[in-house]
Order: structure tokens, then sequence, then C-alpha cells
């Protein structure tokens, strides 16, 4: 197998938890032709499979295979409960999970592995005979790719970088005795044939397959039913790797380096074996330990990483080994090369890069690492901890909740501030707070100057300028800093009676600073990006001035309909080990509010005032986050999930003095798109 080309030849037991994003993350490494996903565990040899046990609304999912540019996914999902596995596409290119299809007569479909663009899916699915059987789609469409001579059951388990030769395994169909699984080759005009075996009537297995499709690799009985890594290819046919116990595990793109692991006095040791010397070099263990395991190759074979003891502390680690160094651990590599590691805690390693400086595999404590060694970003982060602080990083939302904090915060009391025919009047505002997020939380401020005047027929014009700023931490690490400037324009309108109509509008650009921190070999990193952000705001809101009085509180009900957009340029990352470039991104929000005001006189020039409401946003997300890591693999999250409902209150007082109004009020909310407390401000002067 070529570990740059199929990642299902790796033998990485893969699975990803569900992010506060609701999805699962797939971390594919693109940039030099690596292969990682989710969270790594122990395999079954070259032909093991990525998993990624999500629940989205109940569904499940398993990868098994991604694409040489680490940008599509293959393996079977679970849609809805008690359905049969289906073999699906997932692409990081925004197409998402697509369903393959199925045989005729069929119910279940599993995806295996994908060539190197993506274009060649092959697996498992079954047929209308109840058996399965080994398939291929090539452009969406499903091909049965048969049985060795009608037997029961065939699996592909490898395909070429050009998606022209599959390998996979399957039994030999003969039934006039024990029928014998046998290690099986397709080729591009559709003819399977057996690799045969070490010895007639063996078992044989094709694990993988190198990139150029010249060179099968897998395991094999010897006479003595014991396994023996096996080298296939056309003119020498199935030969046997040493005449010791083994299993191949990796193979370079060429098929010259195959990697594995033998067993002596029931311990394994790694083995690289060349075909320029023909054996099997036993590659050492790491600090004199006692035993170690060989997963994956690099392109040209000079880098081989897996698992072994460390001899200090008789705890696994991965290992990196070259002709130069020997083997040492993933962290020391790192290390010896100028990186900050401030505790080892790796396991296995099991895939590497074409050039050898990019390694994923799996920590002590089942989660999955990368670790790299380049001029983009060096260290080794943990995925699920790294991916979070991708999914935590602020967003376009940031500028819906000042939209909506200043046209129904600073901006949310019309009816104190009515004007007659001719009249007019000048105010500042202040609004500062405490805003506790989905995933940040800091303090913010916003203050404003506006003009108001009195029109004909009882409506009143409003004009406000001003400015915002917000200082939040980020949950997983990090802060972001908020400003820009903001002109909203909004009439009140008599309708009918004592109900009036609020007409307004916003617009706000603003700059957007981000210090995203990730853990970085167990220190905290940051990768720091800046971009411009843009809002744009419209409500329409309903006023019943003064429709009751209950014990001296004359109460004015309302509802208020808001709608705003907001545009977060597209950005790059500098700093830290892992910089990543983020998409532009657009969301929206739509939110109806419910409340009711009070005021209660207690003086001549002071007035109590009060406000109860509630909040509904009919969005149940927000926008998806996507981009890149540079150098390593594109990534993309769904939405948060929102909270679509939330309560208000607010209480505080007003007073005439030195010719004008005075105001303050407190206000509270719930876990919503309004701050969680915010202290409200204003001085007004009506001449």
């Amino acid at each position: 197998m070529n570990t740059v080309y199929n990642l299902s030849h790796i033998g990485t037991h893969l699975r990803a938890n569900v992010l506060k994003t609701s999805t699962a993350l797939a971390l594919l490494a693109s940039g030099c032709g690596l292969f990682a996903a989710g969270i790594a565990h122990g395999a079954e040899g070259q032909a093991g499979y990525l998993e990624f046990k999500t629940l989205l609304n109940g569904r499940y999912s398993v990868a098994n295979g991604i694409s040489a540019d680490g940008k599509v996914i293959v393996g079977s999902a679970t849609l809805y409960s008690g359905q049969d596995d289906r073999a699906f596409r997932w692409s990081s290119s925004k197409t998402g999970m697509v369903d393959l299809g199925i045989l005729q007569g069929g119910t279940f479909a599993s995806a295996q592995a994908v060539n190197a663009n993506g274009t060649v899916v092959v697996g498992t699915a079954d047929a209308n005979d109840g058996d399965l059987s080994a398939v291929v789609w090539r452009n969406g469409v499903i091909t049965n790719l048969g049985r060795l001579n009608n037997g029961r059951e065939s699996r592909a388990t490898g395909v070429s970088a050009d998606g022209a030769v599959i390998v996979g395994y399957g039994d030999d169909g003969e039934y006039n005795g024990p029928s014998k699984i046998r290690a099986l080759r397709w080729t591009g005009n559709g003819q399977i044939e057996s690799l045969g075996s070490l010895v007639d009537g063996g078992f044989s297995r094709a694990n993988g397959i190198s990139g150029d499709g010249k060179v099968i690799i897998g395991q094999a009985w010897n006479e003595n039913m014991s396994d023996r890594a096996f080298r296939w290819t056309e003119v020498d046919q199935m030969v046997s790797l040493g005449t010791i116990a083994s299993a191949a595990r990796g193979v370079n793109y060429d098929g010259s380096v195959i990697v594995g692991y033998v067993i002596d006095n029931e311990v394994e040791h790694a083995f690289r074996w060349t075909a320029e010397s023909g054996l099997m070099d036993r590659i050492g263990e790491l600090n004199n330990g006692t035993y170690s395991s060989a997963q994956a190759v690099n392109a040209d074979g000079t880098v081989v990483v897996g698992s072994a003891e460390n001899g200090i502390g008789n705890i696994q680690r991965a290992f990196r080994w070259t002709n130069e160094t020997g083997m040492i651990s993933v962290e020391d590599w790192l290390r010896s090369n100028g990186a900050t590691v401030a505790q080892d805690f790796t396991d296995v390693a099991r895939g590497v890069s074409a050039d050898g400086t990019i390694i994923v595999g799996s920590t002590t404590q089942d989660t999955a690492f990368i670790a790299r060694l380049s001029s983009e970003g060096t260290g080794i982060i943990e995925v699920e901890e790294f991916a979070s602080s991708l999914a935590a990083k602020p967003s376009a939302s940031v500028a819906l909740s000042f939209a909506g904090t200043i046209l129904n915060g600073a901006h949310g009391e019309p009816m104190r501030n009515l004007l007659d025919a001719g009249q007019q009047s000048v105010w500042v505002t202040s609004d500062i707070g405490y805003d506790n997020g989905a995933a940040s939380d800091g303090g913010f401020g916003l203050g404003d100057f506006g003009y108001g005047i009195g029109l004909e027929g009882g409506a009143t014009a409003r004009m406000t300028f001003g400015g915002v700023y917000s200082d939040q931490d980020i949950e997983t690490g990090g802060n972001y800093i908020s400003k820009g400037l903001y002109i909203s324009p909004e009439v009140t309108l008599p309708v009918a009676g004592n109900v009036y109509a609020t007409i307004g509008a916003f617009y706000a650009p603003g700059k957007l600073t981000i210090n995203r921190g990730y853990n970085n070999g167990g220190v905290m990193d940051y990768s720091r990006g800046e971009t411009d952000v843009e809002s744009w705001a419209a409500k329409l809101r309903l006023d019943w001035l003064n429709a009751a009085t209950v014990n001296g509180w004359n109460l004015t009900p309302y509802a208020s309909l808001t709608h705003a957009r907001s545009k977060l340029d597209a950005y790059t990352e500098t700093g830290g080990g892992f910089p990543a470039m983020f998409d532009e991104m657009r969301d929206h929000s739509t939110v109806l509010r419910a409340g009711l005001d009070g005021v209660h006189t207690l003086h001549n020039n002071i007035r109590l005032l009060a406000r109860a409401e509630a909040a509904y946003r009919f969005e149940n997300e927000t926008a998806a986050t996507s981009g890149t890591i540079i150098g390593l693999s594109d990534f993309s999250f769904d939405g948060q999930k929102t909270h679509q409902f939330w309560l208000r209150g607010g209480l505080g007082a007003e007073v005439d003095v030195a010719g004008g109004t005075a105001s303050m009020s407190v206000n509270v909310t719930t876990q919503g798109d309004d701050p969680t407390v915010w202290l409200r401000s204003g001085w007004k002067v009506k001449f």
C-alpha cells in the first residue's frame, strides 16, 4: 500500500467525537499527501479502517478511506434507526456526505478506499442473492466487481492511485472442500483473479497496493499456517518476505520499500524490507525497549513510523525512524529540531506524509495527534482539541449580536423619544456590559450620539452615529477584539390611536482581531488573524402606548421583528505552529420580540422604568465555518446550535435635571443573542 494514496491501508482506526459544532470533523492532511482523521486506535494489519462515531440527529457513520489530496472521505453511515449501512462519499469542498447507492436488490453498502483524486471509490455491498460482493463507484455509478469462481463473498480493500487496479479478498468458490480466503485483484478490464497463496490451499489476504499499482502487499499462511508478510508482482507473483512470522503494514509509492513487523519469541519487532537488499531488516527499539511495530512509510521509503515500547518508563510511544537518526520518539524528533514539547503523550504513529515531515497517530489518551516540522509551523497537537479551537473562533454572528443589541437595547425605547412637530432633541447613550456566549466571554461597550426631530402628523425621525468595542476571551484559548462604527436611522409613525410603528435600519463596518489559542506540545500556542466585518439590519416595531395602568404603572406592550445580516471576510492567520486560513462567512438572524414596558412616576421629575421581554430567533444554527489548516488540510464545520428562545428583564430610572433627562437601567438576559448583563445610561435634551 502506498501511505500517500490510500488511508484505508494504513491500518488505522479513527473515531471523531461530536464537537460543539454538532458535526464530525475530518482533518485531512493534504498539503504533503498526509492522511488523517479523527482519533486513532489500534489496527489489525494493513487493511484497517478509520472510524467516525458521530451522533448527528441519531445517525452513525464510519469512514474507511481518504483521497490523496485530503479532500474526500469514504465510508458507511446509518441514516435512520434500524437501517442498514450505506456507503458515503464526503467532500471537504462543501458537498458534504453523499449516499453512493447500492446494488439492485441489495440493502447494504460500505465504501472502503478511494483513489488519489477521489473519483474512484471501492468497497462492499450485498447483492440480490444476499451475499457480499466487491464493488466500485465511478462517477457515482456502482458496479459489481463479482466473486472468484462465483464464490460466496468478495471484498475490495484498496485501489491504486489512478483507480485502474483494485485489490481485496474473497473465498475461492471451491465447494468440494473447505473454501479458502484468497487475495484478489481486479484490473481495469473487469477481470478478477486470485493472487494465489504461499502454499497450496493456504489463506491469503491483500491488504494494500502501491500508488503505481504494481506491488500488492498482504499476509498469507505458510505450510505451518503461520502468517508471513508477502509482496506480489506480475513477474514474481506472491513471495514471502522472510522465514519468520510477520505481517506487512505499509508500502511506499513504487513498492520498493515495505514495512511491518516480525514476531520473535512472541514479541513484535519493526522491520523495513527493501527490494535492493531483499531482507527484512529490524530497525530497532526505543531506548532499548522490548518491542516495536512499523505502521507506515513515506513515498521514497526513507522515513518509517509506528509504535514501540520506550525503554525509559516502559511506556509505548509513537516513533519516527530514518537511517541517519535511528528510531526516536515523535516528541524527541520535534525537540531535536527546535520545537518546544513540554510532555510526552504519543502512543502510535499511523501515517506519514510523502516527504516524511508530517506524522499522524494516536495519543495515550486515545485521541488523534498531528505532528509536523515545516515552514508553515512546527509542533504537535491533539486533533480534537485543535478542532475545537477552529470551531470556537469568532464568526460573523459577532456582528449580528451587536446589531440586535443596538436596535433593541440602546435604541429600544421609541416611546421615550417621541417629539412634537418641530421639536428637536439630541442625546448621548452608552451600553457597557458583560457577555457570556456559547464559545467566549468578556466585556463590551458601545456609545453613540443622536439627533431627533418631530414631523408633521405625529411622526418622529431619529439618526444615530456610534461606535462599538468588545474584548472576549475564547473558551478554547486566546481572545478576540471587535471594534467598529455604526449608523442607525429610524422613524416612528402613528398608526391608530396610541399605536405607533417604528421602522429602523442599521449599518456597521468594523474590524475583528483574533488570537486563537491551542495546545501545542503541552504549551499554549497562538495564531493571529485580522479581518473586516460588516453588518446590516432592519427593524419593524409596534408599540401600544400606555395601553393600561396598574398600581400607578403605565404599561406599553410592544412587538418587534429584527432581521440582520453580516459578513466576515476571509483571512489568513500568522504565527503559531498550526495557523489556518478561514473562508469568508455570511450569517443572518431573524428575531421576534414581544414585551412590556412600564413607567411609574415617583415625583414630577423622577420616573421608574421597567421592561420584561421574550425573544425568539427563527434560525436554529449559525453559519458554517470552513477553511484550511495551512500545509495540512481543509476543514468544514456545521454551524453551532443557537439558543432560539431567551428572556430579558430591565429595571432603571430617569431624572429630569439641568434642562435635560438623565437615565440609567440594568438589563439581564438568559442565554441568547443579547448580552448577559449590561448597564445602559444616557443624557437627552429637547429643544
